[in-house]
């Protein structure tokens, strides 16, 4: 597996942890919008803005939104991933057990 889709397999294995918990504990949508609202006017304009915008658009709209836009594995998918703010919905210790886990091809298909 080459790095790119070490990172992809990271980036997919982190958002379905955050799918997890956020079915677990729905309210901390607010915290994934909070992040995307700092994001946005700390950085101004830039080319993230439609991605960001889609982020707002499936965090109104739910969880069961937010999976279908960022877990499939197409490449819409895989660009929301990139510019995703979920990350404040895990731990520095769980980022690097999937981090580990992709660089040995733990989840590769």
């Amino acid at each position: 597996m080459n790095r790119q889709q070490q990172i992809d397999d990271f980036l997919l294995q982190a958002h379905r942890l955050a799918v997890a918990r956020l079915r677990a504990e729905p309210a901390r949508i607010a915290e994934v919008a909070a992040t995307l609202a700092r994001w946005q006017s700390q950085a101004g304009a830039t080319r993230s803005d439609p991605y960001w915008s889609e982020w707002r658009a499936m965090l109104d709209a739910g969880v069961d939104a937010v999976e279908r836009g960022t877990c499939g594995d197409d490449d819409h998918a895989a660009a929301l991933r990139n510019v995703s703010p979920i990350g404040v919905l895990m731990t520095q210790r769980e980022r690097g057990e999937l981090l580990r886990a992709a660089r040995q091809g733990a989840h590769a298909a």
